[in-house]
């Protein structure tokens, strides 16, 4: 059957533009493969014993080292070289533009505005995490209603984004959403929950919490039950309180997993994408518009690429360096302990 053109339009950008890249992947591998049979074809007695283990380490990682280059740092060279070209879709012309592309962001005030509503989102990560904790003390036991309610708390995380995205936008709608009709039962004015903005990002922010808190839930009773029961016993034996305890002990010991559950989480919402896309699609008036839906539309209905792309490294870049900084934070923490 044919190729839809779209589809042959970057078929034909991406052959042409990254073949020098490929070419020198693709030598590369070659090299290793050719010098690996020629060895593997070797006599066993003309191959000394490490060389045989050597030789046969390469052959169980290959294939997935093989996946990674091809499925993963490929891209990224691709989407590297793409950032430095005015790179539009329809246009077989890609003019090499150097850092231009990264120098038209600094003084773009919609890209930055994304930016702010993306470190803005972030906000709800310590809420989540303090409701998380929270939940995970209080379903320790193994109680058969703990377990219901571990599970019925799980489920959001498990479930589609765009399910949830669909239900809670019917739920918050203007007219005949659930949560205002209740509002209005009571006497009270319904909210535009995503049609002002100055609510809409706080009505994401709160159903990302209510998606993310299972799932952080089960990693904070992993990380209790990593503590010994022992020093809670000698703890209420010297005469410690609940509070006490928790400052004492199960801060302290959940130390490794609530770095871990805030560096994942930064990251995630720095990628927020289908909760926008589907509920309010970067509005009302831009209140919405988060980094990697900016970065959606740029690319796919203004089919500037090179731009998306720059765009893509900017966002790597700042949540690369606020990873960096929470690292560090913790290593300057652990080293004055």
């Amino acid at each position: 059957p044919p190729i839809p053109d779209t589809l042959h339009l970057v078929f034909l950008g991406y052959a042409e533009t990254a073949s020098p890249t490929i070419a020198l992947a693709a030598a590369a591998l070659g090299s290793v493969l050719l010098v690996s049979l020629v060895l593997f074809l070797l006599p066993l007695s003309a191959r000394p014993r490490a060389l045989r283990r050597t030789l046969a380490a390469w052959g169980f990682v290959a294939p997935a080292a093989t996946l990674l280059l091809v499925f993963t740092f490929g891209p990224l060279l691709f989407s590297l070289w793409i950032s430095m070209h005015e790179w539009h879709l329809v246009d077989p012309a890609h003019p090499f533009t150097g850092l231009a592309n990264y120098r038209g962001l600094l003084a773009d005030g919609s890209w930055w505005s994304a930016i702010r509503n993306t470190v803005v989102f972030t906000v709800h990560v310590p809420f989540a995490m303090a409701v998380a904790l929270a939940l995970a003390l209080l379903t320790r036991g193994s109680r058969r209603a703990v377990r219901w309610a571990r599970l019925a708390l799980f489920l959001p995380s498990i479930t589609s984004v765009v399910a949830i995205a669909v239900v809670w936008k019917w739920l918050l709608n203007d007219g005949y959403g659930l949560l205002n009709r209740a509002l209005e039962g009571v006497g009270l004015d319904s909210v535009p929950w995503l049609t002002s903005p100055d609510t809409a990002l706080a009505s994401l922010m709160a159903i990302s919490v209510w998606m993310v808190v299972g799932y952080q839930m089960v990693v904070f009773q992993a990380g209790l039950a990593a503590i010994p029961r022992d020093w809670y016993d000698a703890a209420r034996v010297d005469g410690a309180g609940p509070l006490q305890r928790f400052r004492h002990i199960t801060l302290p010991g959940l130390r490794h997993t609530l770095f871990f559950v805030l560096v994942t989480s930064v990251i995630g919402s720095f990628q927020v994408f289908g909760l926008v896309y589907v509920m309010t699609e970067g509005g009302p008036l831009g209140a919405t518009d988060v980094a990697v839906y900016h970065i959606y539309r740029e690319a796919w209905e203004f089919l500037r690429f090179g731009n998306a792309a720059a765009m893509s490294w900017i966002l790597f870049a700042v949540v690369f360096a606020a990873t960096w900084l929470h690292f560090r934070f913790l290593e300057g923490r652990r080293a004055h302990a």
